[in-house]
């Protein structure tokens, strides 16, 4: 029996020590990984942890949110009149359909009222859209959410400026229009260089609403030479793949900054919420765990970041398979999951955009030769971002029609309009606007 009880002891301290041994050696092992990842990011010149990148101050002559700063006042009331002219049209569209007729017209004289009040604010915009930068004072130490907030400022301004050019395009007057899109994109264009996926996003978003204006105003308003060509050339300035690619890194980043919080965390063993057993928690076990998790992220992330620039068709195969052997990891890996973002949902967002801006470029480049052929356009304004062959072009009895397949990669014979508002239309572009009486003075 004693001999029993030495052979087990022994054998027990042997597995310890195995053990012991395997778990520094697993954690080493995942450290090394993860120190060969995060080197190949710094080796590109990015940034690895969220905190890293600069926030050095932007001299008041320079930073275009100071201005907007002191516009925000003014642009919270523009937001919370068009709120409550929302909620009294949903109150009068539940009642008589006489009554819903009669309700536009004033909707429209009071956001009308409010422009002509509050021509300084425009005035202010304006200015700001020509600073160099656009920088708050971003305290990044205190998480993303404190850096992100900001770019709501920005993207009311623009859902403003949308809204004036559409009111000056349903009077007919295209240049005072064409300018005040000038305004949005440009602070757009500021906007996108915070680096940011939310901000990508919201670049979007806004890109699609000045867009629908500025075509409505090239269909239906008499523009100027000179005001096609500054649009147009603010219009090639955007480069969303690369805008994108820098958004997938600074999430990446921040991804990079949560593992390096949970690292903290495990060391403090009172203060650990993480999804491991609190006893393995700071230990070599623990430590490889987390180590292992963050980099399947990074390399999750990585893989991402070099699929901006491929065809839906190629990346979305690609996605389904890394989606697949994420959910497939069982208990590993549970950090990534919880983290990773919607990458399909942002890449077909930079399609639409694209497509869009393109679909615009097209249109100007016919309205000032109209028996062009799109052909003999450079193949960064035709082609389609979602198949990379041309955008499809057709010129109807009403106008021109110009758009992409969309995300079914199908040709719906130009079908820009969503069966209803919770889905999108099957093709992405700009199709033929009836002219409306315009307005007078």
């Amino acid at each position: 029996m004693k001999k029993f009880l030495l052979g087990s002891l022994a054998l027990l301290t042997l597995l310890f020590v195995c053990g012991l041994v395997g778990s520094f050696w697993l954690a080493n092992s995942t450290a090394r990984t993860l120190k060969k990842l995060r080197s190949e990011i710094s080796a590109a010149g990015d940034p690895i942890h969220y905190t890293d990148y600069a926030t050095e101050p932007v001299s008041e002559k320079d930073n275009a949110f100071v201005l907007l700063s002191e516009a925000m006042p003014r642009i919270n009331a523009y937001t919370e009149l068009i709120r409550s002219l929302k909620t009294k049209s949903n109150a009068l569209n539940s009642g008589d359909s006489t009554v819903q007729q009669s309700a536009s017209p004033d909707t429209q004289k009071q956001k009308e009222d409010f422009f002509t009040e509050n021509n300084e604010l425009f005035d202010l915009l304006e200015e700001a859209s020509h600073r160099q930068r656009f920088r708050p004072d971003i305290q990044r130490s205190q998480g993303f959410g404190a850096s992100a907030a900001h770019l709501q400022t920005s993207r009311q301004a623009i859902e403003m400026l949308a809204d004036k050019a559409n009111m000056l395009a349903s009077r007919g007057e295209g240049d005072a229009a064409i300018v005040v899109c000038l305004t949005g994109y440009r602070i757009l264009k500021l906007t996108e260089l915070e680096n940011s996926l939310l901000g990508f996003l919201i670049e979007c978003v806004g890109l699609e609403k000045l867009g629908k204006v500025l075509h409505q105003t090239l269909v239906t308003c008499e523009v100027s030479e000179p005001m096609r060509e500054a649009i147009d050339t603010q219009l090639q300035q955007f480069q969303l793949n690369a805008n994108l690619t820098n958004g997938l890194k600074v999430e990446r980043a921040v991804g990079i900054q949560s593992f390096q919080d949970f690292h903290r965390a495990a060391a403090e063993s009172e203060k650990n919420q993480l999804p491991i057993p609190a006893f393995v928690a700071g230990t070599s076990i623990g430590k490889a765990y987390l180590n292992d998790d963050e980099a399947a992220y990074i390399e999750y992330m990585n893989e991402c970041i070099s699929m901006v620039n491929q065809t839906k068709t190629s990346r979305d195969k690609r996605m389904n398979a890394m989606a697949t052997e994420l959910s497939d990891s069982g208990f590993l890996k549970f950090v990534s999951k919880l983290m990773a973002p919607d990458i399909t949902g942002a890449l077909d967002a930079k399609d639409d955009a694209t497509a869009k801006l393109h679909a615009l470029r097209i249109l100007l480049a016919i309205q000032k030769q109209p028996d062009l052929q799109i052909k003999s356009l450079p193949v960064a304004i035709r082609t389609d971002p979602y198949t990379s062959n041309d955008m499809i072009t057709q010129k109807t009895k009403n106008g021109w029609l110009v758009y992409s397949v969309g995300r079914n990669l199908t040709d719906d014979a130009g079908n820009l309009t969503a069966i209803d508002s919770s889905q999108r239309p099957l093709d992405v572009g700009y199709g033929p606007i009836p002219k409306q009486p315009t307005k007078s003075n």
